[in-house]
């Protein structure tokens, strides 16, 4: 075991406190084995006037889309999905993913970002950006289903559960996965459950984007009868492992639904305000017991991937 001693710094602490002191760290494992006085380390890093904390979390983006910032601006999310993003995304090569996946893990490490959930496509690439780069990360195969006959259709959600379960515990721990189908309306509900029940064969979480526009939401109450969490929760979606993106346009009901269930929210302030899909109830969603989470979404719906500025922008 090597160690590295940060010292000189202000520490911030779990109840938010901040002390001067030292931090002492496995370089190996990445534990912290001491804040306050420490040993010398074998290696030390002068954090004289900076605030010593834990690495953020990005809780939700599409990395490699750093290749794709600044494209089709001033568009509502349907049409810059179905018009711009996703026929630029067609001509991706696995090499093009993994240049952007080491741009974005660049950007993320400077403002300090060490832990992200990811949602893509020629996911063995970002893998092996990650691993290279030593962050942490969740990834998953980002599944769509309209516009595609049956047979790419089971493909697509094949190669979600295939990539999860190989990749599961890769990089030495440091990657984990889930099953990712892109959203509710983007993915036929056949398919949703066959393979949500595929996902829970394997252990593996969900994660999706829901509830981000209303036009998110309408289909689902017109075609289903009931709210789109409602929805989710039929087909196994909403458990204490799942995770969904945006919650913008949530009620009360499912914030107490997803409080029940434990399933958390992640909050993505900037993507929301660029594609004018609106302001999530966060307060409402907190009051009543949901875990909120922090993330900048695909820079391209975004700009950045600054946790700082979604935290500013929250």
């Amino acid at each position: 075991m090597t160690t590295l001693q940060i010292a000189g710094g202000r520490v911030l602490h779990p109840d938010f406190s901040v002390a001067e002191g030292d931090v002492l760290v496995d370089q190996q494992s990445g534990e912290i084995l001491a804040v306050g006085e420490t040993e010398p380390g074998d290696e030390r890093l002068d954090a004289e006037d900076c605030l010593v904390m834990p690495g953020l979390v990005n809780a939700h983006c599409h990395a490699a889309m750093t290749l794709l910032r600044g494209y089709a601006d001033d568009k509502r999310l349907d049409a810059w999905l179905q018009e711009d993003i996703w026929p630029a995304e067609g001509e991706l090569t696995e090499g093009d993913v993994r240049a952007g996946a080491e741009l974005a893990l660049v950007e993320m490490i400077r403002s300090g970002t060490t832990a992200f959930a990811d949602m893509y496509f020629h996911v063995p690439e970002i893998a092996a950006a990650v691993e290279e780069a030593g962050v942490r990360a969740r990834l998953g195969h980002g599944v769509v289903t309209v516009g595609k006959d049956e047979g790419d259709a089971y493909r697509d959600n094949d190669e979600s559960i295939e990539v999860a379960r190989e990749y599961d515990g890769a990089a030495g721990g440091r990657i984990r996965t889930a099953y990712m189908p892109h959203s509710l309306t983007t993915v036929g509900e056949e398919y949703l459950r066959e393979f949500v029940g595929k996902a829970r064969e394997h252990d593996l979480p969900v994660h999706f984007h829901a509830n981000e526009t209303r036009d998110e939401v309408t289909p689902i109450v017109d075609e289903e009868g009931e709210r789109p969490l409602e929805y989710a929760d039929d087909l196994g979606m909403v458990t204490e492992a799942d995770f969904l993106a945006h919650g913008v346009h949530t009620d009360a009901a499912e914030h107490d639904l997803l409080a029940e269930r434990g399933a958390s929210v992640v909050h993505c302030p900037a993507s929301n305000m660029k594609l004018a899909s609106g302001m999530a109830p966060v307060q409402a969603m907190r009051d009543a017991g949901v875990n909120v989470a922090l993330g900048t979404d695909g820079a391209a719906s975004n700009n950045d991937l600054d946790v700082f500025d979604e935290l500013r922008d929250a």
